[in-house]
């Protein structure tokens, strides 16, 4: 019988089984659709392998009645758990994995309440609340990076009436802290001894052994982040995102020290087996800001498809540890060993009130890595990365890193349209910087015709927006010989067929597609190139202006804010998107358009610029959320006499430009010269807004509208 079995109390032994019984119904689930990180990315070494059959066989006992198992959450010490004999189960790991099943936003609803946390917690407390949840002998959470983490956790100790330690982390470092934190440690582990009756004798020796497993198998995994420092950048693949060793339970278990070694064996079998992958010069070596995308994606499949590869990943970063000697882990006090836990866990990276150091930090080893590109997924309600995200962006940039920010859910997903589109353009930039071949295109002509002998020189851009589509016909010298504009509505085939009629059908042209919907892979045979709207919108630009020194495109589409700031000749410009709130986006005076037309028909955009020109002065609008926005809007409108709908109008324009110019970089948020384009972009008082807070607007030359920049840059891509 192993040192963790027991005769469990009969409650938690038919918990279990009942719990791991649903589990089992739950995964006998046919609706689940779309890409696992595994399915897009299937692992490769064997170490790997193992590291993924020891978690799930962790998960596993969780559901054994006669195990002995503690929940903790994420940067708790497991080393405890193993010293007082139980099996770690990380909950929120545990989230991540139900991540991937269909059910998922259901479960995460059920467990969710009025006040936001993240849906790490509320999978939790849905889990619990479906049953599949196992119940533990005793819970353990820290501070580390989120104050709801104990909240939830004293949550469901209540909920299945279990011992509930806490370990307050100190958000500064400094010794005092440390020191406390280190009579904290050695509390709870007593507790966690008496509770699972170990005497201290016993105690201590069982601590000292997962010390001295947790050493060995950091420096061996240390060692594993020295190879691909000396190779860098060490093209992997996407293998290190399966690895989480920030988050590992297995600091303090023998199988950790046996599969560090095993992925340095494998590690340095594949540097001297296939040499191509040390100092690689193809592909895109990006480093991963901290949590990944555990549930079904397209965007693991996207960065496969331009040979993106990770090169550093923050779940897989232990900063600075201060390990001590294994040889001597027997004869220090049993107070240092507590103490040396509890530094370790203080300097957790990327936490605590060291942001400035951490970042910089952060960002040097990954440059060290070879990474070119920083990717962060943000995590809606993330204590951790709302307080930290400007100033990783920030820093970024400075140290010659291109970053991008996909908006979504790790755990409910991130939506592959505009993070799809966002994070293609992103790595198809860093393609052109690094010189890299492009995928390869369908490049195929098209067999319709214009009415002209030149026709077969002319090229087509097609950008389907969500409100407006728009196409644009040029000739060889890049010149407009046409452009127009229909309501998108829903079917984007029918809005092609319409654009083929409007062109004609007497001779050949090339066609190229961008916009939402663009990557549809129906379209691929019918088309000749297909490319995103920032990557249309940055083609435009790059053509048509030649001093492109602090020049900023600010684009306001119908569900989108772009911005794109072009540093000189750079290739690369930098990039920001309003994320997945709608705040700020033409949809704001579409939808009051749409209102004002129930009661006056014939009233249209340029009627609701004219209004607004007329006032002299403008009323606030109070808010960021874009519905809200537009609710306030109508329900004032509705009240106010003609003169006042025009102040109100006014300031409709004024939150648009406000909301756009959050976007921009701090430096350029209070003045500068600004290229406007996308459908609003030559309303007088728009334009007369950007003006008045500073900015110098830049004509687009050749009696181009801004609305037709897309279209014009996508054709430009034949």
């Amino acid at each position: 019988m192993s040192h963790f079995e027991t005769n469990s109390k009969p409650l938690i032994s038919s918990q279990r089984e009942l719990a791991f019984t649903k589990l089992r119904n739950f995964y006998n689930d046919s609706g689940q659709q779309g890409e696992t990180l595994t399915s897009s990315s299937p692992v490769m070494l064997d170490g790997t392998k193992s590291l993924a059959a020891r978690r799930a066989y962790l998960v596993r006992l969780a559901y054994k009645p006669d195990t002995r198992v503690a929940a903790i959450s994420l940067i708790t010490p497991p080393e405890l758990c193993w010293a007082a004999n139980y099996y770690p189960f990380n909950w929120e790991m545990y989230a991540s994995l139900i991540a991937s099943h269909s059910k998922i936003i259901d479960i995460t609803n059920k467990g969710s309440n009025p006040t936001p946390r993240c849906s790490f917690l509320n999978a939790l407390k849905g889990a619990y609340l479906e049953g599949i949840l196992p119940p533990p002998q005793v819970i353990l959470s820290s501070s580390a990076y989120c104050e709801a983490v104990s909240y939830v956790f004293e949550e469901l100790a209540n909920d299945f009436r279990m011992e509930h330690l806490h370990l307050d982390i100190p958000t500064h470092r400094s010794k005092v802290g440390a020191k406390n934190l280190a009579v904290q440690l050695a509390d709870t582990y007593k507790s966690m001894c008496e509770i699972n009756g170990i005497n201290s004798k016993q105690g201590e020796e069982n601590l000292r052994r997962a010390m001295y497993n947790s050493t060995i198998a950091k420096r061996l995994f240390l060692d594993i982040c020295e190879l691909r420092n000396k190779y860098a950048p060490l093209n992997l693949g996407l293998e290190p995102l399966h690895w989480h060793f920030l988050f590992s339970a297995l600091w303090g278990d023998e199988s950790g020290v046996r599969i560090c070694r095993k992925l340095k064996e494998d590690l340095i079998n594949l540097i001297k087996d296939e040499p191509w992958r040390t100092k690689c010069t193809s592909g895109i070596p990006i480093a991963i800001f901290s949590l990944i995308e555990y549930g079904r994606t397209g965007l693991y499949k996207k960065m496969i498809n331009h040979n993106a590869y990770t090169t550093f990943e923050g779940a897989n970063y232990l900063g600075n540890q201060e390990l001590l000697d294994p040889e001597l882990i027997n004869e220090v006090s049993y107070e240092e060993l507590f103490y040396n836990i509890a530094k370790n866990l203080v300097n957790t990276p990327m936490r605590g009130g060291n942001v400035k150091s951490e970042t910089d930090q952060y960002m040097s080893d990954a440059l060290r890595r070879g990474s070119k590109g920083l990717v962060i997924y943000s995590h809606e309600q993330c204590q951790m990365l709302a307080p930290r995200l400007h100033g990783v962006e920030k820093t970024a940039a400075e140290k010659g890193l291109k970053v991008i920010s996909l908006n979504g859910d790790c755990i409910l997903g991130i939506p592959p349209g505009p993070a799809g589109i966002r994070l293609g353009t992103f790595l198809a930039n860093l393609q052109d910087e690094l010189h890299l071949p492009q995928p390869e295109k369908n490049m195929e002509l098209i067999d319709n015709t214009i009415n002209s002998k030149s026709a077969a020189t002319w090229r087509v851009g097609v950008d389907f927006g969500s409100g407006f589509s728009k196409y644009s016909i040029i000739d060889a010298n890049a010149r407009v010989v046409k452009f127009s504009v229909f309501n998108s509505g829903i079917d984007y085939t029918s809005i092609l067929d319409l654009v083929k009629r409007e062109v004609g059908s007497s001779n050949d042209y090339q066609l190229a597609i961008t916009g939402v919907g663009s990557d549809n892979p129906n379209f691929g045979d019918i088309s000749s190139a297909q490319i995103t709207e920032i990557s249309a919108l940055i083609k435009a630009i790059k053509y048509l202006f030649n001093d492109k020194s602090n020049l900023i495109v600010i684009d306001i589409g119908t569900q989108d804010v772009k911005i794109v700031k072009f540093n000189g000749s750079s290739s690369n410009p930098w990039i920001n998107t309003n994320k997945s709130c709608g705040a700020g986006t033409g949809m704001v005076l579409a939808q009051i358009l749409d209102r004002w037309q129930e009661s006056i028909p014939d009233m249209t955009f340029k009627k609701l610029d004219d209004l607004a020109l007329e006032a002299e002065s403008a009323e606030l609008i109070n808010t960021t959320c874009g519905i809200f926005a537009v609710t306030n809007v109508i329900s004032a409108l509705v009240q106010a006499d003609p003169e006042r709908r025009k102040v109100i109008l006014r300031g409709v324009y004024q939150y648009l430009a406000t909301q756009a110019i959050k976007l921009l970089p701090v430096e350029d948020q209070n003045g500068g010269r600004i290229i406007l384009t996308g459908g609003l972009a030559n309303h007088k008082t728009l334009r007369a807004v950007f003006e008045e807070k500073g900015f110098e607007l830049v004509e687009v030359p050749h009696s181009i509208h801004p609305q037709f920049l897309v279209s014009y840059g996508c054709a430009l891509a034949l």
